[in-house]
């Protein structure tokens, strides 16, 4: 449930009710008709008044109307993470997005394993393993394709990147800032030229140690990646020995707590990708349409 709303915000949502303007609106044009709206239209008013009141401070009331609000932001948030997901997926290059498939296929037969154990049957919108699904799965899945679209976007970056270059730079750099000679016998114009290659030197490593970050966290997604898909294939595997829609339940539920590692990369790649530490809704990754080849 969404936090509460201030007072006037339930005043506002009160006094815009529908029944209540048509009262209202009614009121007002019959004390005007009546000749004698200097006494109808106070009543009116006092009345309105008491009534705003009364229903804003009602507890039900305001229950209601944080309900509407929440359903209504949950909503939204549910656009954002589809239309995100829609995004991310056309970014990919295609061996990627096959990737994302094949694991996408194996989680939607983990969940057909634990409707299968428990009995349950995908009719009457009732999808098999719905548990098992909202639990942890999904959170798996959003998790490895925003992966893939972190890798995606570190090897782009990558390719705008001559580390030999940075590094030439840096040496040239160095080299003319020794010919300068020792900063006390700097004239005005070579004290700005100092100060030039010093800032040049600075910024051309800050662009190296910035390379090397990304391509430690880009090595270890790619290990998340494999780790991930390992998981899932082998978690499909042992339920089917087990039999035990709980202990499906639980492994998944394990392995998605288990990511944390994986957002920190993603994190100091947000410079990149746009993601940040903060939590997002995720999207209803099992029940997308199945991608077709000319999606690829």
């Amino acid at each position: 449930m969404a936090g509460r709303q201030g007072f006037l915000q339930y005043v506002k949502r009160a006094f815009l009710l529908k029944w209540n303007l048509l009262v209202f609106g009614a009121a007002v044009a019959a004390g005007i008709i009546s000749g004698r709206p200097d006494i109808a239209l106070p009543i009116a008013a006092a009345g309105e008044l008491l009534y705003l009141g009364t229903l804003s401070a009602n507890r039900r009331f305001q229950d209601a109307i944080d309900a509407a609000e929440h359903k209504a932001q949950s909503a939204n948030d549910a656009v954002a993470a589809e239309a995100r997901r829609r995004a991310m997926l056309e970014g990919l290059p295609r061996q990627d997005r096959a990737a994302y498939e094949r694991l996408r296929s194996q989680c939607l037969e983990l969940r057909a394993i634990a409707g299968r154990v428990t009995g349950e049957a995908d009719v009457g919108g009732q999808r098999p393993g719905a548990g098992l699904q909202s639990s942890g799965t999904n959170r798996l899945l959003w998790i490895y394709l925003k992966l893939l679209y972190s890798k995606s976007a570190v090897e782009r970056f990558f390719n705008t990147i001559d580390v030999a270059a940075i590094e030439d730079d840096i040496e040239r750099a160095e080299g003319r800032l020794a010919e300068l000679g020792p900063a006390e016998a700097d004239t005005p114009t070579s004290g700005r030229r100092r100060a030039s290659l010093e800032d040049q030197i600075a910024t051309s490593r800050l662009r190296l140690a910035n390379h090397k970050k990304a391509r430690e966290n880009y090595e270890f997604i790619k290990d998340e990646l494999v780790r991930l898909s390992t998981k899932i294939a082998g978690l499909s595997e042992l339920s089917i020995n087990r039999q035990d829609p709980n202990f499906i339940t639980s492994e998944v539920d394990s392995v998605a707590a288990s990511v944390q590692t994986s957002e920190q990369a993603m994190s100091e790649l947000d410079f990149l990708t746009g993601f940040g530490r903060e939590d997002e809704p995720t999207p209803e990754l099992l029940d997308e349409p199945v991608a077709t080849t000319e999606d690829k």
